[in-house]
């Protein structure tokens, strides 16, 4: 396989060691000279130009953090697609101790060979490895909100996450992961906007979060709903739905509030 064909099979980025399986020291310092060859890390190069798609620059931090490193915590979580929190660094985990421009480095003791696998050409953690690893970063409701979606997408297995957590035995919040499991029995689907996350944050009692009903909070026990409503409901159809949604509760015996957040 040439350098053209591994550079295409790794989203335009390829590392010094394949470059010379093929070429000479002196040949990679030419086409760095003529510009064939851009560094991007530390023993990684883009081939043909300097401009690396997403997955190109997720490609380039892996392949330079080690053999053994994998995509990772909310970079694997938007190449999953179940993430709604934007990143500007690319997270990676791996076992060696490297500084990486433009990387967030997760070290780990150790990488057990079933919590990631090569999807897409890129070397990553599996969904179960990464809701471990977002313990570290997400609440459960926002957890929850992950799985919710990693379920709709069919790329979830609660078997698998349970296996990956008992591998991991040890990593303080993994009580988190277990909240979120629940709140996902419950119906929950997780906070779903940040707007979400600051209230729930206010609440002396825990309500239910965007459950099956439909609604953004409620509690039970109190008859009582809450929706957050942000530029989307200034809209007019979007307030009339509301209106029809608010007498709908109303009449199934719900108290309704809106809180307007901008």
């Amino acid at each position: 396989m040439g350098i053209s064909a591994i550079a295409a099979r790794q989203h335009g980025v390829v590392t010094i060691a394949q470059l010379r399986a093929h070429v000479s020291e002196t040949t990679v310092r030419r086409w760095v000279a003529a510009g064939r060859l851009h560094r991007v890390h530390r023993g990684v190069y883009a081939v043909g130009h300097p401009g690396l798609s997403r997955h190109g620059r997720w490609s380039a931090a892996v392949l330079a953090a080690g053999d053994n490193a994998a995509l990772s915590h909310l970079s694997v979580a938007e190449f999953w697609n179940v993430s709604r929190w934007p990143t500007s660094l690319t997270s990676v985990v791996s076992t060696a101790r490297r500084a990486l421009t433009g990387v967030e480095l997760h070290t780990a003791r150790t990488l057990d060979p079933r919590d990631v696998l090569i999807h897409n050409g890129i070397r990553v953690t599996t969904v179960a490895r990464m809701l471990v690893d977002l313990t570290d970063v997400l609440t459960p409701h926002q957890l929850a909100y992950v799985i919710h979606e990693a379920d709709f997408r069919r790329i979830f297995d609660e078997r698998a996450v349970r296996a990956a957590m008992a591998r991991a035995n040890g990593r303080r919040n993994l009580h988190r992961l277990q909240r979120a499991l629940e709140l996902r029995a419950q119906g929950s689907a997780g906070t779903r906007s940040a707007k979400e996350d600051a209230f729930l944050e206010q609440q002396a009692v825990e309500p239910l979060v965007n459950t099956k009903i439909e609604v953004d909070f409620h509690w039970p026990d109190e008859g009582r709903v809450v929706e957050i409503d942000g530029h989307g409901h200034d809209r007019l159809a979007t307030q009339l739905d509301d209106v029809r949604r608010d007498e709908h509760l109303t009449a199934d015996g719900w108290t309704v509030e809106r809180i307007v957040s901008r």
